[in-house]
């Protein structure tokens, strides 16, 4: 009997993007797509999200998304990110990701972010 790896690595996590619907491109070791918000005061709008490629996916996973444009984020955590003065990074690391090391669970993690936010002014 052979044992079957789970699929690893940057690789694996930008097929995994891929396969839930968004067109991923690779800008050195981020993974740029367009998200649309579902949920919170933002719904219906769309932005651009940068997740860092995490070497040891999934294993780890993406210590927080990059924003573009910048919309703040009520808990605070939100930094410049190396993406560009345009954008930002919300360094908020997924809760529970030992419960679901998967693309889909980060994807639940971003849809709670955007949930959480404030209205403010349109995008």
């Amino acid at each position: 009997m052979t044992a079957v790896m789970p699929e690893a690595g940057p690789a694996s996590m930008l097929a995994g993007l891929r396969r839930a619907g968004y067109t991923v491109e690779q800008s050195g070791t981020f993974a740029l797509f367009d998200y649309p918000v579902e949920v919170g005061p933002r719904a219906g709008t769309t932005v651009r999200i940068g997740l860092e490629l995490v070497p040891d996916w999934p294993l780890s996973a993406p210590h927080g998304p990059h924003i573009t444009p910048r919309l703040g984020h009520p808990h605070g955590a939100v930094h410049d990110s190396p993406l560009g003065q345009q954008w930002e990074h919300w360094s908020r690391p997924p809760a529970d990701w030992a419960q679901d090391r998967t693309v889909r669970g980060y994807l639940r993690h971003l849809r709670t972010l955007f949930a959480q936010l404030e209205k403010g002014p349109s995008l």
